[in-house]
């Protein structure tokens, strides 16, 4: 895979570590983790009457946690599900089993075993404007998580190829520049463009072919969901990483596995390209910046 995922890691000042008074140090094998993630999403109505684009959100953790923290902590930080991707242009069952994790005894706890970090203000620039990433905290949950957030809904546009920059307010230099992905506009189903609404695609047999124009100059990872309803009542899905050459048939293997179409309820495709970057941060164990860029629509 080539993007390790959302993984979000700290940057710290001289003081941060000890930023939440009162509290015991966490074990000398902690570990730091965090990350800074773009992300926008497009939604396609049923009929493709419409499209409605979210606006680019900016989001910053930076997460100080003992070891056996780490797979709550990357289940939080929404890394789980790129760490678990198929091999280039396979498939694999969207349900997995969360992986192992030490039970979280409130009744146990005393000290916070995770901490997002406070690193102070984090000004993002991109699209031809700046902006300070809002601060957020939170107590203590089950004394076990506290700490600071940033982000959320950016004021920053998304534009396609542009550069967008991270850096501590008070630093000289940036923390990274990362370039945004193209959108999804160009995406076809089964010959049709997206906004037509790609309905009778799987009449009278199931078929998906998906067609876009590939990204050549930068390295990314382009992810395609299928979700639906089975004849059960009970939710189904996969998740499929195809190569970004432009082109992709949903395999034969994977077809068989969704019911007839009048059986098949609320089938729904998301595809998503996803650019990263790692950075060197001085004391931190790992640092990556992810641009997400996604499209979302029923299939009929």
């Amino acid at each position: 895979m080539t993007v390790v995922g959302a993984i979000w890691v700290a940057v710290m000042g001289c003081d941060d570590f000890a930023a939440f008074a009162g509290r015991a140090e966490v074990g000398s094998e902690s570990r730091t983790l965090g990350a800074v993630v773009f992300q926008t999403a497009t939604t396609v109505d049923p009929q493709g009457a419409s499209t409605t684009s979210e606006r680019l959100a900016i989001e910053a953790r930076f997460v100080r946690y003992d070891p056996p923290y780490e797979a709550e902590v990357r289940e939080v930080l929404g890394l789980a599900d790129l760490d678990a991707l198929p091999t280039s242009d396979g498939c694999t069952a969207a349900l997995r089993v969360p992986a192992a994790a030490p039970a979280i005894d409130p009744a146990a706890a005393t000290t916070a075993d995770v901490e997002f970090l406070d690193v102070g203000r984090i000004l993002a620039r991109g699209a031809g404007s700046e902006e300070l990433l809002a601060i957020r905290t939170f107590p203590d949950l089950l004394d076990v998580m506290s700490g600071v957030t940033y982000g959320g809904t950016s004021d920053l546009s998304y534009r396609p190829g542009s550069r967008y920059v991270v850096k501590g307010e008070s630093d000289r230099s940036p923390w990274f520049s990362i370039g945004a992905p193209p959108s999804w506009d160009d995406l076809r189903i089964g010959g049709d463009e997206v906004g037509d609404g790609p309905v009778g695609t799987f009449d009278p047999e199931p078929r998906l072919d998906l067609r876009w124009i590939p990204w050549p100059d930068h390295t990314s990872d382009v992810v395609v969901s299928l979700v639906w309803t089975g004849v059960d009542g009970a939710p189904r899905g996969i998740v499929c990483h195809p190569a970004d050459d432009g082109e992709f048939d949903l395999p034969a293997e994977v077809l068989v596995q969704l019911p007839p179409a009048p059986d098949l309820a609320g089938l729904t495709l998301r595809i998503e390209r996803i650019a990263g970057l790692s950075f060197p941060l001085d004391g931190i164990d790992e640092a990556e910046a992810v641009f997400r860029v996604s499209l979302t629509t029923p299939i009929r």
